[in-house]
């Protein structure tokens, strides 16, 4: 089985008690011990307080590890920075990957794409065009290249379902 850390080929699953509920964890070894250092404290660490890795807080909002580990919740957008080395398995093993792939459905991203860059290509013409006309002084050309830029800022700046 792969890591779901690290992806090498020499996980085991590991059961952990979070809230109550047992989740099965699939990790290599060396990740679960540095994920979960408390299973590996001594005697004598567990009597006298928590590793430095559990006393892990976020710099904006003061959200610790150790309140995410127990509750599952962050307390900012920040946390996800300040914690990302501890956060990643976990997005891992939810998500399956840990890039974002967006919410369109993979064609349609492309043609909104192309749309866009066409209409800035047309708009960047157009205002080249302006320029000239301006310099012309021909009123009536200017008339309808500005009603046609007007058009395509409309178009461009409108909400992203409006395309």
């Amino acid at each position: 089985m792969l890591c779901i850390n690290c992806g090498r080929d020499c996980a085991k699953q590991f059961t952990r008690k979070i809230d109550g509920r047992e989740v099965k964890l699939t990790l290599c070894p060396d990740c679960y011990a540095r994920l979960y250092p408390e299973q590996d404290e001594g005697f004598f660490t567990s009597f006298v307080g928590r590793t430095e890795s559990r006393k892990k807080t976020c710099p904006v909002c003061g959200t610790a590890l150790d309140d995410y580990r127990r509750t599952g919740l962050l307390g900012c957008a920040h946390c996800y920075a300040a914690f990302r080395e501890e956060l990643l398995p976990t997005i891992r093993y939810i998500q399956g990957k840990t890039s974002h792939g967006g919410k369109a459905p993979s064609g349609a991203a492309d043609e909104t794409y192309d749309l866009v860059r066409d209409l800035v290509r047309e708009r960047e013409v157009l205002k080249g065009q302006i320029d000239e006309a301006e310099k012309r002084k021909d009123e009536s050309a200017l008339r309808g290249l500005r009603a046609r830029l007007a058009e395509i800022n409309r178009k461009l700046y409108q909400r992203e379902g409006d395309l």
